[in-house]
């Protein structure tokens, strides 16, 4: 097992790339504390974990509450006794650009993606501190290597994580902390058919047109799976990646490399 007796948080953990996570994770032996809005959901990752015979504990936060990801964190120890591992992999995703932008948009996507990223290592650190050391991971996007033509709000965000990781992986690394990031390309997730029908409404096209150009401009030519998103961050926060910190790892199918 490459997690045996860890405690990791992963938020956004209900659904998608998170949910992918928390079982990986769990398999590979640690107790996982999954977090997210919606209970129900949250629940049933923890079932899923619980029947293939692995630890976890569902607890609700509000990534726009900087005292939910504080009680958060509190409680994975609660729980737990220790904590090892910190994944922030919340998000929000939406259109804009500079003509339409909100400041309710704005502050919308950055505190959930960036300033709670900010807290929530704060928060978590003196737990990983008191550890003997342990890994932080922050899910950005090809978004945050590479200007995204959807959202001008999210590619802030998102390189901003690329950079939080940079300077926390230098930071840390004397409390035998590492720091990385993941920064996923076009993924099969239940949100990608949103975003493909908003994408194609901006071009007068159908999604089924939107989706077969995607797929053209990645290498490999197909989507990559919330699993193969998974599989990265399980490497990066074992001992398998020992030697990897401050790191922004594209997942991508070579989507950054054309």
């Amino acid at each position: 097992m490459l997690l045996p007796g860890k405690v990791a948080i992963i938020t956004g953990s209900t659904s998608g790339i998170g949910r992918a996570g928390a079982i990986a994770f769990a398999q590979e032996g640690a107790s996982v504390v999954i977090s997210g809005r919606n209970k129900e959901r949250g629940g049933e990752v923890v079932e899923t974990i619980k029947q293939q015979g692995g630890r976890a504990h569902f607890v609700a936060a509000d990534m726009l509450a900087a005292g939910d990801i504080e009680q958060l964190v509190k409680a994975a120890v609660d729980i737990y006794g220790r904590l090892d591992i910190f994944w922030h992999n919340a998000g929000i995703v939406g259109p804009d650009d500079i003509q339409n932008i909100s400041p309710e948009s704005y502050e919308k996507v950055m505190a959930v993606h960036l300033k709670a990223a900010v807290f929530g290592v704060k928060f978590a650190l003196p737990r990983i501190r008191k550890a003997g050391g342990g890994a932080i991971l922050f899910t950005s996007s090809v978004a945050g290597l590479k200007q995204s033509g959807y959202s001008l709000s999210y590619s802030l965000a998102k390189s901003g994580l690329v950079m939080l990781t940079r300077k926390l992986a230098v930071d840390l690394a004397k409390d035998n902390i590492r720091v990385n990031c993941l920064c996923p390309g076009r993924v099969q997730t239940g949100m990608r058919p949103d975003i493909s029908q908003e994408r194609a409404r901006a071009l007068g096209i159908t999604p089924e047109e939107w989706e077969k150009r995607d797929k053209k401009r990645i290498p490999l030519g197909r989507f990559i799976t919330e699993q193969e998103v998974a599989d990265a961050a399980l490497f990066l926060v074992s001992d398998k990646a020992s030697g990897i910190t401050g790191v922004a790892l594209p997942v991508d199918g070579g989507f950054l490399a054309v």
